[in-house]
């Protein structure tokens, strides 16, 4: 089965997706979130839900979601 790496760039609200698959080949994502709102979307899920299925990409979903979340926290927190 795949595997995902996530990093987050703080600076510039920007969430990184690294797939790997089982061959070894990778794919990167890249999107925008909202820094006060935590709002974000990621356009390529139907086609990751297509190649892993629909619970890989609800866990990814949800990994990338408390990364969001702890990032808006961080935020809200400094201000």
């Amino acid at each position: 089965m795949a595997s995902f790496r996530l990093e987050l760039d703080e600076p510039n609200n920007i969430v990184l997706v690294m797939v790997t698959e089982d061959d070894g080949s990778e794919h990167d994502y890249q999107f925008d979130f909202d820094a006060r709102s935590g709002r974000w979307e990621f356009s390529e899920k139907d086609l990751l839900e297509r190649d892993f299925g629909e619970d890989w990409v609800e866990e990814m979903e949800s990994a990338i979601q408390n990364t969001i979340d702890q990032a808006v926290a961080k935020a809200a927190s400094s201000e």
